[in-house]
């Protein structure tokens, strides 16, 4: 059921009367000393298949107004922040309507660098509709806070509550000797979904190190951790993760360096109430020369996880050009299935006078909340072009595929995504930006093949000001 006339244009007047009332000044990073930030944005968009399922179940409106804020304090070895936003959301979808405070999300960072050592530590909440997740942006922001593999592309709504938190701490630093400990939670509780591969479950990791410097070209470490993983899934599993490690890196020449390691792995699940274990010796590998304009190097490894072992041969490639860099590697995993699958990471930017170029690839083997190894392929790429000083088109394409590694049933599910906007100041405090989105998602599993079609409008300020 699509949304009536009256009701688009009563949308787009309360955009219009919203935005001057909770309108900010426009606002900068934080340069030093204590500093708070706040922002405002209001979008409207229209969609003709918001939840991608295939038939479409028909035309969606969303009024979204989001308050960001943030409070930081920087100084030359000491940094802290709590930044936070939550949306006040009007939404159509056939047949029903969404209307309240949604994704309340708050984060709390802090780090100091000594003279011979250093401690940061974070802490995240975040209460949020699993519609309105972008599966892309998700991905990135796992990886950047938590560490974690690649995320399943699925599309299943309910909510998620998120709970993390980290610890780092680093001593001796330039001694012969020096310790490390990292601490690392992440709990998740989903409510109303149907997908298998979401189910409440809570990760806790803990990994202390040393290194020992025994002469200036020729460094030893030690590193000994444990993850326990807990999970309400149909099995209850509990699982715990003990490795154990010990490795060197040498300088062979000024440009040619070994670094070697070699360990032990121990992985004791309990599924359906019956404990089972599974260990074997880890190793890595990897030699890299400097050259002129960059680094060459090869690299081997392997792992244990519950699944047994894993073997990964690769090439890499660290380039500087004079307007960009390049990162690549090529190489081969085979899953404990003994089935061989082609992996890769690329990164390439390029900076022009007007235009600006990016380009990111992914392709590796993880294994999934469901003990499946699945390959995931990830493409991103990016261009912008500076129109003037006031406005500018910028254009990303997302691509995302999933699929067997090795034996089991694994759906191989594809989904992209295309955007094109255009931004313009507007006054020195207000910023407008316009667009489309083209997305589609295929599920071999499901045999589904879905395409959505939406139009968007956003208008913002920020504000920053120092106490």
């Amino acid at each position: 059921m699509g949304t009536s006339s009256k009701k688009r244009i009563a949308l787009s007047a309360a955009m219009m009367v919203t935005l001057p009332v909770a309108a900010l000044s426009q606002g900068a990073g934080n340069p030093g000393g204590w500093q708070v930030d706040l922002g405002f944005s209001s979008t409207l968009k229209y969609d003709d298949n918001f939840t991608l399922r295939d038939p479409s179940l028909g035309d969606t409106t969303i009024f979204d107004n989001k308050l960001t804020f943030g409070i930081s304090s920087v100084t030359a070895t000491e940094s802290f922040s709590v930044t936070g936003s939550t949306v006040f959301r009007y939404a159509e979808f056939p047949g029903r309507t969404a209307t309240g405070l949604e994704d309340p999300n708050i984060r709390v960072d802090y780090a100091r660098q000594g003279v011979n050592g250093s401690v940061s530590a974070f802490a995240r909440y975040r209460n949020v509709d699993r519609e309105f997740l972008d599966p892309f942006q998700v991905e990135a922001e796992e990886q950047a806070l938590l560490g974690l593999g690649l995320t399943p592309i699925t599309d299943d709504g309910g909510t998620l509550i998120q709970k993390s938190g980290g610890l780092d701490l680093r001593t001796g630093i330039n001694d012969p000797l020096g310790f490390s400990l990292s601490i690392r939670h992440d709990q998740r509780d989903y409510q109303n979904v149907t997908d298998p591969q979401l189910f409440d479950r809570r990760t806790t990791s803990v990994t202390a190190g040393a290194t020992m410097k025994v002469s200036p070209v020729t460094q030893f470490r030690f590193s000994a951790g444990v993850t326990d993983y807990d999970a309400n899934d149909t099995p209850q599993t509990d699982r715990k993760t003990y490795d154990a490690s010990v490795g060197v890196t040498y300088d062979i020449d000024p440009a040619l360096v070994l670094d070697a390691s070699i360990g032990r792995t121990t992985v004791d699940t309990t599924q359906f109430g019956t404990p089972t274990s599974r260990d074997g010796t880890t190793t890595s590998l990897r030699l890299t020369k400097t050259l002129p304009n960059g680094t060459i190097y090869g690299s081997f490894g392997t792992t244990i996880n519950q699944n047994g072992e894993s073997k990964t041969l690769r090439f890499g490639r660290d380039l500087t050009l004079p307007l960009g860099a390049l990162s690549a590697s090529l190489g081969v995993t085979e899953t404990p299935s003994g089935d061989l699958n082609t992996v890769a990471d690329v990164t390439y930017s390029r900076q022009m006078q007007t235009d600006n170029i990016s380009v990111s690839l992914n392709r590796a083997v993880s294994t999934n909340s469901l003990d499946q190894d699945v390959l995931n392929t990830r493409l991103r790429v990016g261009y912008g072009h500076q129109i003037d000083n006031l406005s500018r088109i910028g254009l990303t394409f997302d691509y995302g595929r999933t699929e067997k590694a090795g034996t089991g049933a694994v759906s191989t599910v594809e989904r992209a995504t295309l955007r094109a906007t255009y931004t313009r100041q507007m006054t020195q405090d207000w910023g407008l930006t316009g667009g489309i989105e083209l997305r589609k998602r295929t599920d071999s599993g499901a045999g589904t093949d879905a395409d959505a079609h939406a139009v968007f409008l956003t208008l913002d300020r920020s504000f920053s000001f120092r106490p």
